[in-house]
């Protein structure tokens, strides 16, 4: 090897080892030094959360899962029902995880609190599942939240940092921050973690739930090992002197199946080492209590849960005064109730829904177009479409389009907009889940 050759290796070398230490800092910067950028966003509340629930003081009402809790609990209810203890709503976000609610109120409970656990009757929140990214953007402008993170969800946020950092440093180049409209954004809640549900004034999903998250009570719904972290959080808040209690989160009447839920209830009692509270066939509530979800209540369904929660409060307490509220007037149905084929899964006069079975399979398609009438898209939709590229969405409004769970298994497509809405949508509470997937339609061309 001739002396030119040895220094241009060495000039190469040191070149790339200079990049590879470059990269890091340059994310490292972006990501921890430049302003927070989705304060205003829905995730952007888990902060206030964490610090009502540090600095509250006495004995407290922690209720802690999804935002199924978000949405379905009166804080100033339970306060006025207990005057003895304060409330604090720590229930966020399903796309979070349920691990997370949990590793981040560890610590903060203590001596005297009652710590009722209501997370969504649904596969992904009875799991340990996490997601890096939105971790990430609730802790965008207090990083210490990050410290409480577990040791084994470190390898999925060091691979999320990447993309959180390069997206933030996009936001401040264009002088831009994520304005979330509707409901789901930091504005919406009130000082106890609860959401203003004064906005969420009736059902206004089609055919009166949603298709997508239908509601079972098998044992099969639940993470083993997610059973066991539950258990272990238990004793150890019960170390630090907190009862901990599970309550079944309000489900759509509508959405649920046909499962012996008595049988569940008894497999639960027998699983989970704390109390199960309540008649879990009392969180089975007719779909004219719901709002958006088969999981988010209305103005007048949160307060029928709330009395109800009350009721089961007051039963473990021993408490055998009487609770008489005045329940309120159910609201109507935005929209008539259409049929459902049990057979198929359709709903009759439903020409809105996108069914799995129209492309699932296709192994020769390579474009979807999906226009804007459609309001909702099937689990699975394009799953082992193995040829599909894109999938271009017509709506600018991510709110009016409910995607299903694993659209894209199977495929190695990306979901386009315009590029007006791609915001919108990746932070949309909804469609958040294939965020990293999501692009501009000008990307395309």
């Amino acid at each position: 090897m001739t002396g030119m050759e040895r220094r241009s290796k060495i000039t190469i070398l040191i070149t790339t080892s200079a990049l590879l230490l470059f990269i890091p800092v340059f994310l490292a910067a972006c990501a921890f030094c430049l302003p927070s950028r989705y304060e205003e966003t829905f995730l952007g509340e888990l902060k206030e959360k964490c610090r009502r629930l540090e600095t509250v003081g006495g004995k407290r009402i922690i209720l802690v899962g999804g935002s199924g809790v978000a949405f379905g609990y009166d804080s100033a209810m339970l306060e006025n029902a207990f005057p003895e203890y304060q409330a604090v709503n720590f229930g966020m976000y399903a796309g979070l995880g349920t691990k997370v609610m949990l590793d981040l109120s560890e610590d903060a409970a203590g001596e005297g609190d009652i710590v009722i656990l209501s997370p969504e009757q649904d596969a992904q929140t009875l799991s340990g599942y996490f997601n890096g990214e939105a971790m990430w953007q609730a802790a965008d402008g207090d990083f210490s939240l990050l410290l409480k993170i577990k040791r084994g969800n470190w390898e999925q946020m060091l691979g999320t940092w990447p993309g959180f950092a390069i997206e933030k440093l996009r936001y401040h180049l264009k002088g831009e921050r994520p304005h979330p409209e509707g409901v789901y954004q930091k504005s919406v809640f009130n000082k106890y973690g609860d959401i203003d549900t004064a906005l969420c004034e009736k059902n206004i999903m089609s055919n009166g739930y949603d298709l997508n998250t239908p509601v079972c009570f098998t044992e099969e719904i639940w993470q083993k090992e997610f059973l066991e972290y539950m258990n272990a959080y238990a004793l150890r808040l019960k170390k630090q002197g907190a009862k901990v209690w599970y309550r079944f989160c309000p489900v759509n009447a509508l959405a649920a199946g046909q499962e012996d839920v008595n049988a569940y209830y008894e497999m639960l009692q027998e699983e989970l080492d704390f109390p199960v509270i309540g008649n879990p066939n009392d969180s089975i509530m007719d779909a004219g209590w719901f709002y958006d979800t088969n999981f988010h209540l209305n103005s007048s369904g949160r307060t029928v849960n709330t009395i109800q929660c009350i009721r089961d409060i007051k039963a473990m307490l021993g408490d055998s005064t009487q609770v008489v509220y005045e329940m309120p007037k159910k609201p109507k149905m935005c929209a008539d109730v259409g049929e459902k084929d049990a057979s198929t899964g359709h709903i009759s006069d439903a020409p809105h829904i996108l069914y799995a079975e129209v492309y699932a399979g296709n192994e020769d398609i390579r474009t979807v177009t999906i226009p804007e009438e459609i309001t909702l898209i099937e689990d699975g939709a394009f799953e082992g479409c193995t040829q599909l590229q894109a999938i271009i969405l017509e709506n600018t409004h991510p709110s009016e389009i409910r995607p299903g769970q694993e659209l894209l298994r199977g495929t190695d497509a990306d979901i386009y907009v315009k590029d007006e809405a791609l915001s919108e949508y990746r932070l949309n509470y909804f469609w958040s889940m294939y965020a990293g997937r999501i692009q501009g339609k000008s990307a395309l061309e």
